[in-house]
């Protein structure tokens, strides 16, 4: 049996460890940009909640300020102080013959 001479492992070439490098550091970055944007995004969603329930309250108060405005009595109440409600006695015309 001839004696074999032992290889030295293979080394991996400067080029491959800066790649690699390269390749944890844009994992890591990308890794902290979407937790950055989930973050933005949580707090534009609440911002816009916020802002959504502000005007469905000032909606709301316009709507109940409508009603009020728009009631019978209301308008009842308008028509005597321009005096044009209706008499609640008969009016009796004079004819002058």
């Amino acid at each position: 049996m001839k004696y074999q001479r032992p290889t030295q492992p293979a080394k991996f070439h400067p080029f491959a460890y800066l790649a690699l490098a390269v390749y944890v550091c844009i994992f890591f970055l990308s890794a902290w940009f979407a937790s950055n944007q989930h973050k933005v995004a949580l707090e534009m969603r609440e911002e816009f909640e916020q802002r959504r329930d502000q005007l469905h309250n000032e909606i709301n108060k316009l709507k109940i300020q409508e009603t009020k405005l728009t009631s019978i009595e209301r308008i009842h109440e308008i028509a005597k102080d321009l005096q044009m409600v209706q008499p609640s006695e008969p009016a009796y015309v004079l004819r002058a013959d």
